[in-house]
């Protein structure tokens, strides 16, 4: 499967397993022009990105971008650079009630939020028109599995943050220029910053730029 320095993650959760196998770009776009791709759940986000806000448990942009690439190396380019700044892809190998199926996960960041983009692997047997973003199976990876898993998988880097944040030192920053916001490490900082004005937003990059010199 191509996989990145043979990343792999294993997750067992309400009696189904997930194998997660980092991909490189090359080989995950291979395989998405031979997938499904399944809808999100826009409302699942809402809700649960609202419920870690409330108890002052969410990640920012930061802290998600180094969880996942200290997880399993940097960010791939599979991503919208107007609208995002990073992309992290993975094979994804559903088990349930004895069968498994095969699907392709996105961990990727659109406009200041991270979504779970989820395709599933088309066999030679099967016909679907993949022209159009199809609802989740319930036989195989179903609406409760997909939005449990999302849950489970942001605990998970939630617990790997906590781990390496101490350890951490290395400057960075990225930008997501179509919302105006900047994210990064910096003065022992894992920050996040949403700018009001172009102008305000273009001081804040030209800042940034100093520091990388």
């Amino acid at each position: 499967m191509h996989p990145i320095k043979n990343k792999v993650i294993n997750i067992d959760l309400s009696g189904n397993h997930y194998r997660l196998e980092r991909l490189d770009d090359s080989k995950y776009y291979e395989l998405w022009k031979n997938s499904l791709a399944i809808a999100d759940d826009y409302g699942f986000y809402i809700d649960f990105y609202l419920y870690l806000r409330d108890r002052a448990e969410s990640l920012n942009l930061a802290q998600i971008y180094v969880s996942l690439e200290n997880l399993c190396e940097k960010s791939g380019k599979f991503f919208d650079d107007w609208k995002g700044s990073f992309s992290f892809p993975f094979f994804l190998k559903v088990s349930k009630a004895g069968h498994e199926f095969d699907y392709l996960l996105n961990i990727y960041d659109h406009r200041g939020s991270v979504n779970f983009g989820i395709g599933k692997q088309l066999q030679p047997h099967e016909r679907y028109d993949a022209r159009v973003i199809h609802q989740p199976f319930p036989e195989e990876f179903s609406r409760q599995d997909i939005n449990k898993f999302i849950t489970y998988f942001y605990g998970y880097m939630q617990g790997y943050f906590e781990e390496i944040k101490s350890s951490y030192s290395h400057f960075f920053y990225k930008r997501i220029d179509s919302n105006s916001i900047l994210f990064g490490y910096k003065d022992s900082n894992f920050f996040e910053e949403h700018y009001d004005s172009p102008e305000e937003y273009d001081r804040a990059v030209k800042l940034l730029e100093t520091f990388s010199l």
